[in-house]
């Protein structure tokens, strides 16, 4: 069995009615990304509470946020494990509920200082399935934030170091997951899950994953990245009738 101190917390996916995805943002095609984008530079990524509660929801926001900083070299103040597991427990009544990633990235999003001081401008849905706008998102935005089903095999993985494969799927499911994933190459995507870079194959990816999202960070915006196209006025108009 796997080790109680991993713990899960992605309730199932929902996408809102009236927010489409990615590329319905863009004028044109988007770009072709490089074949490979190489890990950031992030020393300790933290559990941030995910060893005690079903917090990965909130986790992998600020991970993403971590990601996004080191890659665009900004310097900020990170929350500690405790206040991510605080600002979790605020957006659920003190359950540990666990979260449903879009319905969370919504009241970030309306938060005026965001999740524990990290905020974000918008975001969309994008195809977990299509390996190209997988890799163009993760280059466009520095990470995507995704959902996933998790094994034991997969949880016992991960403990001893080893990457996802097809045969981690031969055990029972144990629970969703969110996890952002922040590089790829030719072979792995790479993801930050229990504090620590996890590696999965596309094709265990394929099986594993039913959402990825887009999350234009603060950070983001702050750094003055390049919008490839994407019309982010029509996006956020879309986010701002959602309510």
């Amino acid at each position: 069995m796997s080790d109680a101190t991993y713990k899960l917390g992605r309730l199932p996916a929902r996408f809102p009615g009236g927010l489409y995805e990615l590329s319905y943002y863009v004028a044109g095609p988007l770009p072709i990304p490089p074949t490979s984008i190489p890990l950031p530079k992030v020393t300790n990524w933290g559990m941030l509470g995910n060893d005690q509660y079903g917090d990965c929801g909130p986790a992998g926001f600020i991970h993403g946020c971590e990601a996004d900083a080191a890659i665009t070299h900004q310097k900020e103040n990170w929350p500690t494990a405790q206040e991510v597991i605080n600002g979790y427990l605020a957006y659920t009544h003190g359950q540990d509920a666990g979260v449903v990633l879009s319905d969370f990235l919504s009241y970030v999003r309306m938060q005026p200082k965001g999740f524990c001081g990290h905020k974000l401008t918008a975001y969309a849905p994008i195809n977990h399935l299509d390996t190209t706008m997988l890799r163009t998102a993760i280059w466009m935005y520095d990470f995507i934030y995704t959902g996933i089903a998790v094994t034991d095999a997969m949880m016992q993985a991960a403990q001893l170091g080893q990457p996802w494969t097809l045969a981690d799927l031969h055990s029972p499911v144990v629970g969703g997951h969110c996890v952002p994933v922040v590089a790829y190459d030719e072979h792995w995507l790479y993801l930050v899950t229990w504090g620590s870079i996890q590696k999965v194959s596309y094709p265990m990816w394929s099986q594993i994953c039913d959402e990825a999202w887009v999350v234009i960070t603060e950070e983001f915006v702050k750094a003055g990245g390049d919008w490839h196209g994407v019309s982010l006025k029509a996006l956020e108009a879309d986010l701002n009738r959602l309510g």
